[in-house]
């Protein structure tokens, strides 16, 4: 690696490549730091990231499996993408706000919000908080500052323009960090919401999951350019490109970018650099497009980048504050594992909403066309029984 100098949040950057928009890199393979000053985490905080990217790995596994026994609907998965959410999650403040995309568990899981509460919003529970009326996986958490997810790609980017906007005009310390995939770069909304954030100085960190695949469009497919982030140069938006199985890179990147956005008042785009390890969700197969030539070629950048909690564990073992990383890792990934079985025991034995409760939480109060509407599915579920099974509902 050289030292190059860009046009980002950080004025001096390890970089991965050796032209191009530089990728901001703290970490080798090995765990090694190229400098202290970018070891800004305490051995607390570090062990917390560690567990939590075991857990995410852990769960997701088990997640995969129920839906494979028909147990959940539809779940996404953050295989060798779980270092992203949990290293922004150390870097920010609690009274951030979270505009998500599909994979960012491991932000909820830093926040406090447990396996348990994932599972019953998987299923859509009873339990769940939104009462079943959001896709799996399709969060919407208010008491950790989490903002409902929207689905279709890039609808999001705007929702986070706006909420950055009204940070800076109510004078507020607080930013809106909020996710997109590569592919949503595609999307009209990209450019209305970076333009919007750009122009009306919103306090937003734009941050840019780049793992190579917009579920089976690849990355030269999507543009022809350095990635993402030098679109940001045409919007007078600082942009930095990140090592995204580098916590420590991320997590220093995030704390300056939140810097530099309370001090200038204006957004900050963080490009995160990865790989998608599996499918882009239980609806996808990715072995029908990343076939065995695709992935040959793929091999030196995935050799480059490597496992984040490989990496960081190697780097917490010569800070002496794991003995065995690998032993952690196990130990923290059984517990997990047991975690996941007791709840999912719990999920399957907990009925869905009763299904009035759709019409429910759009208004303070029930207006008269709703409330007609319930009564009229209520009079047809009652005519027709043997159609609408309600056992599995409250």
């Amino acid at each position: 690696t050289t030292e190059i100098y860009t046009r980002s949040i950080v004025g001096s950057v390890r970089c991965v490549q050796e032209t191009g928009f530089p990728i901001f890199r703290t970490m080798d393979l090995e765990g090694n730091v190229s400098d202290s000053k970018y070891e800004i985490l305490d051995k607390p905080t570090l062990i917390k990231l560690f567990d939590i990217m075991v857990t995410e790995r852990e769960s997701d596994r088990i997640a995969l499996n129920m839906h494979r026994q028909n147990r959940i609907t539809f779940y996404f998965s953050h295989l060798y993408e779980e270092a992203v959410g949990p290293a922004i999650g150390a870097a920010i403040k609690d009274e951030d706000k979270i505009v998500l995309q599909y994979r960012e568990q491991g932000i909820l899981l830093w926040r406090g919000f447990s396996i348990q509460e994932i599972l019953h919003t998987v299923k859509g529970s009873n339990k769940d908080h939104a009462k079943g009326k959001a896709l799996a996986c399709h969060y919407s958490i208010p008491k950790i500052g989490v903002l409902p997810l929207s689905a279709p790609i890039g609808s999001k980017i705007g929702h986070g323009a706006g909420l950055g906007y009204a940070f800076r005009t109510q004078k507020e310390d607080k930013i809106a960090v909020t996710f997109m995939g590569e592919g949503a770069a595609s999307q009209g909304d990209f450019h209305a919401g970076l333009n919007f954030a750009a122009t009306l100085g919103s306090q937003t960190l734009f941050v840019c999951r780049n793992n190579c695949y917009a579920i089976s469009t690849p990355i030269e497919d999507q543009y022809a350019g350095d990635g993402v982030a030098p679109r940001c140069i045409g919007y007078g938006m600082p942009a930095i490109k990140v090592d995204g199985c580098d916590p420590l890179a991320i997590a220093y990147a995030t704390k300056h970018a939140r810097q530099m956005i309370m001090e200038r008042k204006g957004p900050v785009f963080m490009e995160v650099y990865g790989y998608r390890g599996g499918d882009h969700s239980t609806s996808d197969s990715a072995p029908l497009y990343r076939t065995k030539e695709v992935l040959a070629k793929l091999k030196p950048y995935l050799d480059a980048i490597g496992d984040p909690i490989i990496r960081l564990g190697k780097y917490l073992e010569k800070k002496g504050y794991l003995a065995n990383y690998k032993e952690q890792m196990d130990k923290v990934g059984k517990a997990a594992v047991a975690e996941c079985h007791k709840y999912a025991k719990e999920m399957d034995e907990t009925p869905y909403p009763e299904y009035k409760t759709m019409f429910e939480d759009v208004y303070s109060y029930t207006p008269q066309n709703l409330q007609e509407q319930m009564e009229q599915l209520d009079a047809h579920i009652k005519k027709f029984p043997e159609f609408y099974p309600l056992s599995d509902f409250k």
